[in-house]
């Protein structure tokens, strides 16, 4: 047998098994840490059923305080990257738990709507950097072949987050009086807490890449590191007879198509976030039974996130990223179109799940194609720039479905601005896919 051919698998299993490590080390504190910053982000929708009423917020008023987080959120998600990449995870990280857990917990002290609207900019601010920040630290430690399965199963935190969260929101509420407090400031202490607890526990949760891993062998972390090594060395883009130095590449057209794509991705997941408890109550006939709320607005990020790590799957499988990413976002416009276009509560519930199937699907795709679009050079301001555009959508949709929900007094206008997103950001994504084909299509002279 050739000694170099033997050496080479040897190498390959080592790698393997460190990559599997990666996996069940690493991969579930990453998603901790996106449920609890997911849960702190979204659980303003929950505390709408009661704190609107109490605050003497109107719905664009409550639009207009998501807003404000998002406005935030999205300046500083590339300084924010950028000081994770000079810093590092180990220490970045937790600076943005610690902060957006004690700026959410904050949010107990709103006593009315200007106020709300401080308060939830300061969690923005925290809380920036830390999708890009995950997205980028994981191109340390997983190939592309592996990259969508691990997107799928740190990003299955949004369902995940929804599915805790919405039951523990509604059970929150019902400790309205405790104390002398209201539910809705329950809520803000209680799920703000654990971020701030665990945030100081990551410095040491994190290795910074594979050679620090104490939980791999000195072989392993020699395989792992030296196959990363190998991928981060490919060569930027050329512009002329020149590397495309980093801000070159994330001008170029193909990381404005991919924003503009998340940008329609991010409309749909901030509604379903933001806005399906309060759809799930319409539902169920404006019900004050905050738990049963809970409880059924529970039930789609369930099947979401068994969706989520099939897609992911069969797209490192077949090493397809577009499609499957396109073929996701039309499964959630579907979604969409069934809960505006039918009357039947378990139809439109239906609808509602296949929202969320699509719409979380879609995401965990999107992000191994975007990474793998980039050099290792220009990730970390990329995947930031992409997230902040995409952010734009987190920004905007709060007000305008607040506007539209006050102006016709259902959610259906709101639902066909979000369907309209979709689709376009599945046109955009085609259109992209077939220009980059036909660049890389020799023409024969």
């Amino acid at each position: 047998m050739n000694v170099a051919a033997t050496d080479s698998a040897s190498v390959s299993v080592t790698e393997e098994a460190a990559i599997k490590k990666a996996f069940r080390y690493l991969v579930p504190w990453l998603m901790l840490f996106y449920v609890l910053a997911y849960i702190d982000r979204i659980n303003i929708g929950f505390a709408a059923l009661t704190m609107n009423a109490e605050l003497g917020l109107t719905f664009a008023m409550f639009g207009i305080a998501n807003t404000a987080f998002y406005v935030m959120f999205s300046l500083f998600e590339v300084p924010s990257n950028m000081m994770l990449a000079k810093y590092g995870a180990r220490v970045w990280i937790p600076r943005i738990m610690i902060t957006w857990g004690l700026a959410s917990i904050a949010t107990m002290f709103a006593v009315g709507p200007y106020s709300l609207y401080a308060l939830r900019a300061l969690v923005g601010l925290a809380e920036a950097g830390l999708l890009p920040g995950i997205v980028y630290y994981m191109g340390y430690w997983f190939p592309q072949k592996h990259r969508a399965r691990a997107n799928a199963i740190f990003l299955a935190a949004l369902p995940l987050s929804l599915m805790i969260g919405s039951p523990l929101s509604g059970l929150i509420l019902q400790m309205d009086g405790f104390l002398g407090l209201a539910g809705w400031r329950w809520l803000f202490i209680i799920e703000g807490v654990p971020s701030v607890l665990l945030g100081f526990a990551v410095y040491f949760i994190l290795p910074e890449r594979p050679k620090n891993a104490r939980w791999l062998s000195e072989e392993e972390k020699t395989a792992l590191q030296t196959r990363m090594d190998k991928e981060h060395a490919v060569a930027p883009p050329m512009v002329g007879k020149r590397p495309a130095t980093k801000w070159q590449e994330v001008r170029s057209f193909k990381i404005l198509a991919l924003a503009v794509s998340y940008f329609c991705i991010l409309a749909t997941a901030n509604s379903l976030g933001i806005w399906a408890p309060l759809i799930v109550k319409e539902l169920l006939g404006n019900t004050e039974r905050y738990v049963l709320v809970g409880f059924v607005t529970a039930i789609p990020p369930l099947f979401a996130m068994f969706a989520m790590q099939w897609v992911s799957r069969n797209s490192d499988r077949l090493n397809e990223r577009t499609w499957h990413t396109v073929i996701s976002m039309a499964l959630g416009a579907l979604g969409w179109m069934i809960v505006a276009l039918t009357a039947s509560p378990y139809t439109k519930m239906l609808g509602l799940t296949l929202c969320f199937v699509g719409t979380y699907s879609a995401m965990c795709v999107f992000w191994a194609m975007a990474a793998h679009t980039l050099s290792r050079q220009s990730q970390a301001v990329g995947i930031a720039l992409i997230s902040s555009i995409g952010t734009l959508a987190s920004m905007i949709s709060p007000t305008i479905i607040g506007y539209l929900r006050e102006r016709t007094e259902n959610f259906n206008a709101g639902i066909w601005y979000t369907t309209i997103l979709l689709l376009l950001g599945v046109t955009l994504m085609v259109f992209a896919a077939r220009r980059a084909a036909n660049a890389a299509t020799p023409v024969n002279p």
